[in-house]
């Protein structure tokens, strides 16, 4: 659907700081704090509205970056922001928030310019946005490639349940893998560098895609990420996940999982000790299909196609 626009001209350049993490699940409240800090004292707003008239923009669109959203409002460009959260609710439950009264009021006011926020499926009720539209999962859809892999790997799937793991590049170090042996009924696919051998879980490389994998198996587990979900249910596929306590975009998704029963979340002191066997037998149980809106890029083109008529 995108394919005409993809041969745009695009520079490379911050547009926002998001957040610093010890581990793929653990935010570094005080780090973030101090990049965002530098990143607002540097004036960008200014070089980006430079940028913006040489280049003759007619629509910003952002996903959650709030910085063009300001620029785009002072020259009197249209924008629309497209996200789930913004940096403002991510930051404002952040621990020592309180001492960046001033960061977030500034954060709070370039959100406030936004002429519209899209939202998709496991946003926040409330948007700083004049207007809001709520749209289905933004995903990328993969193609079931299990005979492709089942050749690949030289075993057979069948009888086994298929579970695909994606905790990220900072994560793996968290879980006690070696009790994945004890599950003898399943078969786990990864792309995580995880480094011990558990003969029932194999490490795959980039020649096969995310979304590929995740429509290529039973179920997903995931760190509660919003595009490994939509991935996920774009291919009907039910999730298991862990918490994220400090990241508080998953309250958000755990009111969704919890709602539409399409996943289960697997508490800490089962999740990392590799006990998942309880909650891939409830997950199995559960169906995706039909249960959660899809297709929200389309929802996104069609309206920034009315805005631009």
């Amino acid at each position: 659907m995108f394919k005409p626009y993809l041969d745009a001209h695009h520079w490379l350049q911050p547009v926002d700081v998001g957040c610093r993490h010890a581990n793929s699940l653990n935010i570094d409240a005080e780090k973030t704090f101090k990049e965002f800090n530098i990143f607002q004292s540097n004036a960008r707003v200014e070089a980006e509205k430079n940028w913006m008239r040489e280049n003759q923009i007619a629509l910003v669109l952002s996903d959650i970056a709030s910085m063009p959203i300001k620029a785009a409002h002072d020259l009197g460009i249209p924008a629309i922001l497209i996200g789930n959260f913004t940096w403002h609710d991510i930051y404002n439950h952040l621990p020592g928030a309180e001492k960046h009264k001033q960061l977030l009021h500034d954060l709070e006011e370039e959100y406030a310019c936004a002429d519209l926020q899209i939202l998709p499926q496991c946003h926040f009720p409330q948007s700083l946005a004049k207007k809001t539209q709520e749209v289905g999962f933004i995903a990328q859809k993969g193609k079931n490639i299990r005979n492709v892999l089942e050749q690949h790997l030289d075993i057979s799937f069948a009888g086994k349940t298929v579970v695909f793991i994606y905790l990220g590049l900072y994560g793996t170090g968290l879980v006690v893998w070696k009790n994945l042996a004890q599950h003898k009924d399943c078969l786990y696919l990864t792309r995580d560098p995880i480094e011990q051998k558990i003969p029932n879980l194999h490490c795959l490389d980039d020649r096969f895609s995310f979304p590929d994998l995740i429509a290529s198996v039973d179920l997903v587990c995931t760190k509660g990420g919003y595009s490994t979900l939509g991935s996920a249910f774009a291919s009907h596929k039910p999730v298991i996940t862990c918490e994220r306590k400090d990241f508080y975009e998953f309250k958000a998704i755990r009111e969704y999982l919890q709602r539409t029963r399409t996943g289960v979340i697997i508490e800490d002191e089962d999740f990392f000790p590799g006990n998942w066997q309880t909650g891939i037998k409830t997950a199995l149980s559960l169906t995706v299909k039909d249960k959660v809106p899809l297709n929200g890029e389309v929802e996104i083109l069609e309206s920034v196609q009315q805005l631009l008529t």
